[in-house]
């Protein structure tokens, strides 16, 4: 059986893998530094495998019409395209007529990703498998129906590639022109790259808020909903790194997907893991005083941007030193990256201050005095040796920088000014410096980029979408990972280290959901408070943010009367097995409450493994309130992710009056409805005189669980007016160092 027809839940069809799939891994293997044959075919999460998947949850080829959408999630840098081309040529083997790709909202996005298409199919040498336009207009109309009926009649005939800015002027003249054309039995795909970015409707807050009509759209929204409606049997695909926008669309959005699958990076990946988690020196600090402001004036380089300048130079000359001769344009390249900010006119400023460096440091390795050259190089040349133990002598660097990278480096700007580099051409030397911001961000690839200058802030309110975009530094770089070098603002450094959770907790939902539908699953997950999810005007449901720290309680385990006999019978059952399992003593000897024979009658069993407590207890209690459902969903996200960090983590497990039920008096101005029974008054903790305060009871620096039972009544300090009895409740002590802020999908 073969790996797809073992895919759970089951592909809609099965595709094949026919003469131009094979044509085209074969081609992208032979890149003497691409990916094996086998790493590209074999294995179940092999480019090929999973293009298999993707294409196998599309529509099939064999129905008249209809539609379906889905949502492919990778990492920065990690093989999107790969991934997506892999699909077309499987398109292409099974019966697809017709492909769309929405590349990019720029033109230099749009050159990159057609060039790349053009190039890996075959196209520029006029191979017999494509036709292709780039953004057709009405006067292609003619033409496209003469390459659609020659389809018609022999489906192995060419199939037509449409390549068109995700624009609205342009996605109207490519709507426009096949509304001309009889589309009737042709299979077509749609690829939306960077699909969390435009293509949504920006007015999804306000209609969630009722502040506008449910019908109003936003143009490039509405054009791409206009070029589906002329497709009548389509597959439309969204590939982005950055999901956050997609999982956050209404059940009822026009493009909200209905499966989603992943983009698994190979082996030689480097991404948030390596570059904030490792810790292996690869990230530098800008200081506040190098970033220029209203208050902070700089007239010459900042210090900061001098250091990454000499370390992108030493990296420039290993790689002079030791690459192999022939080597494809993408692996002849290394680069520097400086994205200062969205605004042009301090690209300009910082590619002034870029060349003035340069041309100092041209001046004094042209000297003549190679000692002058070592020493203005020594302090990157040691850390360099910390993070590459092959690094060439310095000597030998200082004289491959005068003999070929000075004489053959480029700086440049890559923005929308006049002066700007259109469209830089790798090919024409191999050592560039790019300057800019918008057009250096979202979907770009800098070839070779070693060296990132970063000094564009945070930001008042940062997405976590558009921050990881700016990361352009991951990518496949792991035979040269401790060459490179990211400098960033502490707070930047701090935002993208916290995304790293973010990213993989998100990944994780949608590995257990993926191929299932979206809807089934609620959209929570880990986020810091440094970061929103996405843009609010396109998130189609209420969120809300919990923050998982202190004490974590519950207000309503009352609710149902079968709810309320099932915890009880989990109280006392995990109460004898935790007991007889690990360490129970009594907490007077472990917490600090002022009269220690207060907690007479209240004992604690110590170390209970938190992944025993999790599977034990919270997984088992049933939680019938809506707004304690949210609360007990962000412990469960939090604690699982505080597991997979340290899976020795323990909890000390507090039995507050052995489990004898306390009073409690029902409190009446809860916000919930009338008809249910309300919640006990004083939040769960008692500050009665006399008696020891309940926040007492927990163990400083660690996790600590309170169980306990209650007695609920209508009226204050009267036990006899209690109804509902042996109410089984508890409360959850994080510490500050373990804190997590859960964003949480609404009611």
């Amino acid at each position: 059986m073969s790996i797809v027809e073992e895919v759970k839940p089951p592909l809609r069809w099965n595709p094949i893998v026919g003469e131009f799939t094979e044509e085209f891994l074969t081609s992208k293997s032979s890149d003497p530094n691409g990916p094996s044959l086998s790493d590209l075919k074999d294995g179940a999460h092999s480019v090929l495998q999973e293009a298999l998947r993707i294409l196998g949850r599309c529509l099939p080829p064999s129905l008249p019409h209809g539609s379906e959408t889905g949502l492919v999630v990778g990492y920065v840098q990690s093989g999107k395209t790969m991934s997506f081309e892999t699909v077309i040529a499987l398109a292409r083997d099974n019966c697809y007529g017709l492909v769309v790709v929405l590349a990019g909202t720029k033109n230099n996005l749009r050159d990159q990703s057609e060039d790349r298409l053009k190039r890996d199919f075959g196209i520029d040498e006029g191979g017999d498998h494509w036709y292709h336009l780039s953004n057709p207009g009405r006067a292609q109309a003619s033409q496209i129906q003469s390459k659609v009926d020659a389809w018609r009649k022999n489906s192995s005939k060419k199939s037509l590639l449409i390549t068109v800015l995700k624009h609205g002027a342009q996605l109207d003249k490519l709507t426009e022109v096949l509304s001309r054309v009889n589309l009737s039995g042709l299979p077509a795909l749609i690829i939306d790259d960077e699909s969390d970015q435009a293509s949504l409707n920006t007015f999804a807050r306000d209609i969630r808020n009722k502040r506008v009509s449910p019908n109003k759209l936003s143009t490039t929204y509405e054009k791409i909903i206009a070029l589906r409606d002329v497709l009548p049997h389509h597959s439309y695909l969204q590939y982005t790194a950055t999901p956050q926008a997609n999982l956050l669309l209404a059940q009822t959005d026009l493009l909200n997907p209905s499966f989603s699958e992943l983009v698994t990076p190979g082996d030689a990946y480097t991404g948030g893991k390596e570059f904030f988690e490792s810790n292996i020196g690869l990230v530098e600090e800008i200081p506040a005083s190098d970033v220029p402001g209203k208050n902070n004036v700089l007239k010459s380089p900042p210090k900061s941007l001098l250091k990454a300048l000499r370390f992108f130079l030493l990296v420039s000359a290993q790689h002079s030193l030791t690459r192999k001769k022939g080597l494809s344009s993408k692996d002849r390249n290394r680069s520097m990256m400086v994205h200062p900010a969205v605004a042009t006119t301090q690209h300009k400023v910082y590619k002034d201050w870029v060349e003035k460096a340069f041309n100092g440091i041209k001046e004094r390795i042209s000297s003549g005095d190679p000692s002058l050259a070592r020493a203005m190089f020594k302090e990157e040349y040691a850390a360099l040796s910390k993070t590459f133990p092959d690094l060439r002598p310095l000597s030998e660097l200082v004289a491959a920088l005068a003999d070929e990278v000075i004489d053959d480096l480029n700086c440049v700007e890559v923005n929308g000014t006049p002066d700007a580099e259109k469209k830089v051409n790798w090919k024409a030397t191999k050592y560039w410096i790019l300057v800019g911001g918008a057009k250096l961000d979202r979907g770009y690839t800098v070839e070779g980029l070693c060296v990132t200058y970063m000094p564009r802030p945070l930001g008042s309110s940062p997405s976590a979408d558009n921050l990881q975009q700016r990361a352009r530094f991951y990518g496949y770089k792991k035979k040269y990972l401790g060459l490179c070098r990211v400098f960033l603002q502490k707070p930047v450094q701090a935002a993208l280290t916290a995304y790293v959770e973010h990213e993989e907790f998100v990944r994780a939902a949608l590995l257990e959901n993926r191929g299932r539908p979206l809807r089934e699953w609620r959209r929570d997950f880990i986020l810091t408070q440094l970061l929103k999810p996405t843009r609010p005007n396109v998130i189609g449901i209420d969120l809300g943010r919990i923050l998982v720290e202190n004490w974590m309680v519950p207000r309503a385990l009352h609710r149902d009367e079968d709810a309320v006999r099932e915890n009880r019978r989990l109280l006392n059952s995990i109460q004898e097995r935790w007991s007889l399992e690990y360490q129970r003593a009594p907490s007077s000897s472990l917490v600090n409450i002022g009269d220690v024979s207060a907690a007479v009658g209240t004992d604690v069993i110590q170390s209970v493994p938190l992944s025993v407590v999790i599977s034990e207890f919270l997984l088992g209690l049933q939680v019938k309130d809506p707004l304690d459902a949210e609360l007990h969903s962000a412990l469960l996200i939090a604690l699982s992710s505080l597991l997979v960090v340290n899976p020795e983590s323990m909890v000390d497990v507090f039995l507050l009056d052995n489990l004898r039920p306390a009073y409690r008096t029902r409190q009446k101005t809860v916000a919930i409805p009338s008809s249910s029974r309300t919640a006990p008054m004083n939040q769960y903790f008692s500050n009665s005189a006399n008696t020891a305060n309940d926040r007492s009871f927990f163990t400083p620096g660690r996790l600590s669980l309170q169980l306990r039972a209650f007695d609920l009544g209508s009226r204050v300090r009267d036990r006899d007016s209690a109804d509902v009895h042996d109410v089984a409740w508890y409360a959850l002590y994080v510490p500050a160092s373990m804190s997590q802020t859960i964003v949480v999908e609404g009611r």
